[in-house]
């Protein structure tokens, strides 16, 4: 969770970049950890950012590698 430096609002989401009260840019915005997503351009899932399970390996839509799971 992220709070900003504006108006002390805390963020729900690790990959939000601006804050939800006062529309600020929330630190760290650029360098938000990774998400276990689809690693598949292509794929339905990697487009909507669908997350998978931390040690989910492979997208049970396209069964591409997770981003977790890229060597």
């Amino acid at each position: 969770m992220k709070t900003c430096s504006n108006c002390g609002a805390e963020s729900y989401r690790t990959e939000s970049r601006f804050c939800l009260k006062c529309g600020a840019s929330l630190p760290n915005a650029e360098s938000a950890p990774h998400q276990n997503t689809c690693s598949n351009p292509e794929c339905d899932w990697f487009k909507t950012k669908f997350i998978y399970p931390d040690d989910a390996r492979y997208c049970d839509v396209c069964g591409s590698l997770t981003m977790y799971a890229q060597p």
